[in-house]
């Protein structure tokens, strides 16, 4: 299987399929498809993650059902918004979002991050969240399994 990014922007959304090997250009039936373009402001590293305790200002949400997380635990820092209710929860009072999450509730323009087990759903969290008017919104692409893998941690 190929991997996939999924990367959502403000004026379009990419889906980019990474294959391990080239086609023939024939191969589609001559079709030709445009260059993806990547936007890094879009992106977290594990880098940015595993610096996220130097920067409080920094909120990282992890988008997977509590059970997951019972099962496999989750990033240090991080708080649990299921995607589900990810539109719903960004949308509360920042009262009521600080005594929710113990977090205070961030502004349009404060950093997010968004993970989940593979960067799928933190792609359409990230999403909502820009069409509730967060613009410094980003996916950690790699998500759970990236960074499990980078901590010697179940997945």
């Amino acid at each position: 299987m190929a991997p996939i990014v999924w990367l959502f922007s403000r004026c379009t959304v990419v889906l980019l399929l990474v294959s391990v090997t080239a086609a023939a250009p024939n191969d589609c039936g001559g079709n030709r498809f445009a260059p993806a373009c990547i936007e890094p402001q879009l992106v977290a590293t594990t880098a940015d993650v595993d610096d996220l305790p130097n920067h409080p200002e920094k909120l990282l949400i992890d988008v997977r059902e509590p059970s997951e997380l019972a099962a496999t635990g989750q990033i240090p820092t991080s708080i649990n918004i299921p995607l589900k209710t990810v539109r719903t929860e960004l949308s509360l009072s920042p009262e009521e979002f600080e005594k929710k999450y113990g977090r205070k509730k961030p502004a349009t323009n404060d950093p997010i991050i968004f993970s989940c087990r593979s960067g799928v759903r933190a792609g359409q969290a990230s999403f909502e969240a820009d069409q509730l008017g967060f613009k410094n919104v980003k996916n950690y692409v790699g998500s759970w399994l990236e960074y499990a893998a980078k901590h010697d941690l179940p997945v």
